[in-house]
């Protein structure tokens, strides 16, 4: 491996991209591929800055430096334009999910902005009215600015600032949450050096190619699939996130096409590529280019890996490609990582010792667990224990503890939290960061094995179980204000937790002789408002939910009594084990006929839950009926296939409902690539 930092000399990113102009100003930079895979703007080094420069002077006319500015985009070369105009304007961007039709959007986007206050809102032509409405329901004062309507000969007219390596570049909001959202603050030096090491260790370098589905407001996507190969030369290929989820082919035939060297992704990528792509769909890749397939940003499955690997192997996949790592939005990206001369590891423990804070070698009794990487210079990662907070040795479960140039500077605006959060002292040595995550360490590799804090990932997307619960407990009066507890436990399938709502009934709701209707009911409520799905219910007695002296809920407390049966019930739904689809199995489906198109969607949505077909009402909303984000990409890419139509992923966003869905799909006069939303969907991860 080439020990060499990557443009060593640089202290700033517009550094970063005038150098890449001076030595490959014609150099293909980025281009982004349509939803079936055609290749479009496509823009050099030279044509890149060009159109950065010439919006951050418009930028300029409306802001002084260090302002705010939310972006809001889908992602797409345009923003990835925008970006970079607010690092040639020196000012703050703010990355933020692109609202679509949900409440929960809007709040999100409510709270980034009043934590942040930004000065300007960047968008494209296509969100107009999206955006028009929503300053015109605050007070926010903002300026609007749509990316792609300036002239790009005003980039002439651009001066480089003074710009210091500790600047703010951008705040990163955590995602998932409706809670209050915390700005990660990312300067050019934590960017710089977090990107050299991702760089070094996945050697990327001019002659690779990149192929980025990861939204650009995650920081796996913008940090490790933008920034980086921007740093290094690499070209970056963009493709649509729902497109991708929809139909993992599509990225992996993108990989074939393009000849790319790296890509991204969460867990649950890995899982669909394995389980929805045909042998003969296999047969028509050649994946041997793919130096390295990142694994990141939700837990990592040991089995997933094995099978994703073995799977892919006569397509070309090389036997060491998938690259698990760890990281977090507060580290830039990467802490441990799986470099490019390295095959991913997996150990085998002993599942009783593993669940007393101890790893050790086992065959009988065990369970396998995947190495998240190798503790990479630069950064200095040690494992404490969870209450005496002193450090552990190897092999010993503890808190996971980082600190290095990576590390960002906090959150914004919230200095007591900063002060618990990154400055805790290890041995005297001051500086280190609280992940909440938990692992342990051996032979200088992290195996993470679960997390401190409450919150869990689903999909990729940071959840907090005081969102859900409050979700929950919104419906009505049967079910007692903070009696709820949300938590994951472990599935039949390995690779697949089970969420969990154990929530305590009010008076009222005891005296129900039928708890059936209110479990439906807390079902849809919060697939409806969070996009995921319960898979668990369970009802108690007032007064019985597990919780302190001081009345607060122990959800770990909760969860020990629900798994030892220990919890006096008094209704629980459970939903029944997912069966593999058998599409050949459902009925035939006439696609100029709305009623049997609903009929085919029907027995679809019964089969993926494994619930009688009457139990399916069609005018109620398919995320009331319990489907999440994957599962409505799902069945859009099932009934492209059997409609022979390309269909936008946000169907089910537009067309809520079975039967307001067949309807449309039934019209023959309807454009097949229109479904009310001409953008992406990007809320998978």
């Amino acid at each position: 491996m080439n020990n060499t930092s990557v443009l060593p000399s640089v202290t700033n990113w517009v550094q970063v991209l005038e150098h890449q102009v001076r030595t490959g100003a014609d150099k293909l930079a980025i281009s982004e591929l349509s939803s079936d895979l055609e290749q479009s703007k496509q823009l050099s080094y030279f044509e890149f800055t060009q159109r950065a420069k010439a919006l951050a002077v418009e930028l300029s006319k409306h802001t002084s430096f260090g302002d705010r500015v939310l972006l809001v985009m889908p992602s797409s070369v345009d923003y990835v334009i925008g970006f970079f105009a607010c690092v040639y304007a020196g000012v703050i961007a703010v990355t933020a999910y692109p609202p679509h039709l949900k409440k929960r959007d809007w709040y999100r986007l409510n709270a980034i902005a009043g934590d942040c206050q930004p000065a300007i809102v960047l968008y494209s032509q296509k969100q107009s009215a999206q955006v028009d409405n929503w300053l015109a329901s605050t007070d926010f004062a903002m300026e609007k600015i749509i990316v792609g309507e300036q002239d790009i000969n005003n980039a002439g007219q651009w001066r480089q600032g003074n710009i210091d390596e500790n600047d703010l570049v951008y705040l990163q909001y955590s995602s998932g949450s409706t809670g209050t959202p915390k700005g990660v603050m990312l300067s050019h030096a934590n960017l710089l050096s977090n990107t050299r090491l991702i760089a070094k260790h996945y050697g990327m370098n001019q002659a690779g190619r990149i192929i980025n589905w990861l939204p650009l407001f995650h920081d796996m996507g913008l940090v490790g699939c933008i920034l980086t190969p921007m740093l290094a030369g690499t070209e970056i290929v963009l493709m649509q996130s729902a497109s991708v989820a929809q139909n993992p082919l599509k990225l992996l035939t993108a990989i074939s096409q393009h000849k790319a060297t790296i890509t991204a992704g969460p867990n649950f990528i890995f899982d669909l590529a394995t389980n929805r792509i045909s042998a003969e769909e296999k047969a028509q890749l050649d994946l041997s280019s793919l130096q390295a397939f990142v694994n990141g940003a939700e837990p990592i499955n040991a089995q997933t890996i094995k099978d994703f690997t073995d799977y892919f192997a006569d397509a070309g996949l090389a036997p060491n490609a998938v690259k698990p790592s760890y990281g977090m939005a507060e580290a830039c990206l990467m802490v441990t990582c799986t470099g490019q001369e390295q095959s991913f590891s997996l150990l085998s423990v002993d599942k009783v010792q593993l669940q007393l804070d101890k790893a050790i070698n086992s065959v009988q009794n065990a369970q396998e667990i995947a190495a998240s990487g190798t503790i990479i210079p630069g950064l200095d990662v040690r494992i404490i224990h969870q209450d005496t907070r002193v450090p552990l040795p190897d092999t010993y479960v503890g808190e996971i503890m980082f600190r290095g140039d990576s590390v960002c500077r906090g959150y914004w605006q919230k200095p007591e939290l900063n002060s618990k959060t990154f400055d805790q002292v290890i041995d005297g040595e001051p500086g280190y960061m609280c992940s909440g995550d938990l692992g342990f360490i051996k032979d200088n590799q992290l195996f993470v094995t679960g997390r401190r804090k409450e919150m869990f990932i689903i999909n990729g997307r940071n959840f907090y179980p005081q969102d859900l619960e409050k979700t929950a407990t919104g419906i009505g009066p049967e079910l007692m204000i903070h009696g709820g507890a949300v938590f994951e436990i472990p599935g039949e399938d390995p690779s697949e937790n089970r969420l969990v709502l154990v929530q305590e009934l009010s008076r009222k709701g005891l005296a129900l002789k039928d708890h059936s209707q209110l479990i439906k009911n807390i079902l849809s409520q919060v697939a409806e408002v969070h996009e995921v799905k319960l898979t668990d219910i369970v009802l108690l007695r007032p007064m019985a939910l597990p919780k302190t002296t001081s009345g607060k809920i122990q959800r770990v407390g909760c969860r020990e009594a629900y798994l030892s049966g220990q919890l006096t019930i008094v209704a629980q739904w459970q939903q029944a084990k997912q069966e593999s689809n058998n599409l050949q199995a459902l009925p035939q489906m006439d696609g100029g006929c709305a009623q049997s198109i609903a009929g085919w969607i029907t027995a679809w949505v019964a089969q993926r839950f494994n619930v009688p077909a009457e139990e399916v009402t069609q005018t109620q909303e398919l995320s009331q009926l319990g489907l999440d984000s994957i599962d409505a990409m799902t069945l859009t890419h099932e009934l492209s296939v059997r409609l022979n139509k390309a269909l936008t992923a946000d169907l089910s966003w537009t067309y809520p409902s079975i039967e307001a869905l067949a309807t449309f799909l039934a019209n023959k006069d309807h454009d097949s690539q229109s479904s009310g939303h001409s953008e992406p969907l990007e809320g998978v991860i």
